[in-house]
């Protein structure tokens, strides 16, 4: 029995430093004006910094990871999730009440649950400012943003998607997540008093791969075949935003270093390109491929590409190698440094801005604005903290019960 106890405690340790080495691991926001963490405030009378509306079925698994990110990357956030705050769900709309800023999260059915429905129109009748964050993974119950719209209330549709409400998608790929996190901190940290008189709040992670600068030590030829639609704009413009690459718009790849293989549904369309690839696998010359995501562009689940993707190709390991999605927005500038970096691309020595300043230009350029359109008095002010009266909340923070049974818990569902 006691080996069993010493057993167990040194198993316990052992998971305890292992979770303390990855906080300590683990980088923290920190704004890009000053490199210093952002100072978390909240309105008088509130609780939470954040709430997380979801519905259980298509984005426990996603919310339950944002939270837990989100207090890594900004220590001391505080954040409302329903298995770990939630004693009575007859009570949604007071924890609405005490929580500075509503999270959506947008995946297929949470239009439909009536207490997902409870929290929006509590949100929208007490006009707290709303981030939305929508599951585009269909495989994870996401969906188009227009779809998704169609699942909502006619009479909900234009207080959520034509306020102007910060909103980004929920990403798996940790470079990609970071980026989604930030656009939620930065909503987060605006509707908080010290930073109401700001309209944008530009944060970095140490380490994140849109900040870092990159460049080409070698010399460095990038093939675009005319064969590829899309792949000529794609290397230009990496070729704009880091210093030292060339790019090829030739028949042939001549004297390349790499082909990009441009992935989008219009692929394959040209046969020359199904040839080019098979001989630049021969010949031994490196394929990087980019995996569009931007509807607009063309962009399509990887799964279709077993569709109109040359079976010889397959069979011969094409898909093998990671092809490097390519989002659009904010989400861009990693797309770029990602692709860079599979092309050669190092850190820049020290002193040198050349390539921090362009992708900063490229950011400017492809990041879509944060505007939120709120009325502040109720996220940061005691006025609106209470009943619309001036008074303070009327859950006492003091008199907590007991958390509610799974069974209860499911009820939000």
């Amino acid at each position: 029995m006691i080996s069993l106890v010493v057993f167990a405690l040194v198993v316990f340790l052992i998971g305890a430093v292992v979770a303390a080495r990855r906080v300590a691991k683990v980088p923290t926001v920190r704004l890009v004006s000053t490199k210093q963490p952002p100072e978390l405030s909240i309105g008088t009378g509130l609780t939470w910094h954040l709430f997380l509306s979801h519905i259980w079925s298509t984005g426990q698994d996603a919310v339950g990871n944002i939270k837990s990110e989100l207090q890594l990357l900004v220590p001391g956030l505080k954040i409302f999730l329903d298995v770990d705050d939630l004693k009575d769900i007859g009570s949604l709309e007071e924890y609405i009440q005490r929580s500075q800023v509503i999270l959506f999260f947008l995946s297929c059915g949470y239009f439909r649950s009536k207490n997902c429905l409870r929290e929006i129109r509590s949100s929208l009748e007490q006009s707290k400012p709303i981030v939305l964050v929508q599951e585009a993974d269909p495989a994870k119950g996401g969906a188009t943003l227009q779809a998704l719209r169609g699942e909502c209330p006619e009479d909900l549709q234009q207080d959520i998607f034509e306020k102007g409400w910060a909103h980004t998608t929920y990403m798996r790929v940790e470079e990609f997540q970071r980026v989604s996190l930030k656009t939620i901190v930065e909503a987060v940290l605006l509707c908080s008093p010290n930073y109401l008189n700001q309209t944008s709040l530009p944060l970095c992670v140490p380490g994140e791969p849109e900040s870092q600068p990159l460049a080409f030590a070698k010399e460095t030829m990038l093939w675009a075949s005319p064969a590829n639609a899309g792949a000529q704009v794609l290397a230009d413009e990496i070729a704009t935003t880091f210093a030292g690459l060339t790019v090829s718009t030739a028949e042939a790849p001549g004297p390349a270093t790499h082909m990009l293989l441009y992935l989008n549904e219009d692929s394959f369309s040209d046969e020359r390109l199904a040839e080019q690839v098979k001989q630049a696998r021969e010949d031994k010359l490196k394929i990087v491929m980019a995996h569009e995501n931007d509807p607009d562009l063309g962009g399509c689940q990887f799964s279709k590409f077993f569709e109109t993707t040359p079976q010889e190709l397959i069979a011969d390991g094409l898909y093998k190698d990671l092809a490097r999605p390519c989002f659009p927005g904010r989400h861009h500038p990693v797309s770029l440094a990602l692709l860079a970096k599979d092309l050669g691309a190092t850190p820049a020595r020290s002193g040198s801005v050349a390539s921090v300043s362009r992708l900063s230009a490229s950011i400017a350029e492809r990041s879509s604005s944060l505007v939120l359109k709120i009325s502040r008095r109720s996220s940061a002010t005691a006025t609106t903290a209470g009943d619309g009266t001036g008074g303070e909340a009327t859950v006492s923070v003091d008199s907590v019960e007991p958390a509610a049974s799974a069974e209860a818990a499911q009820e939000h569902v």
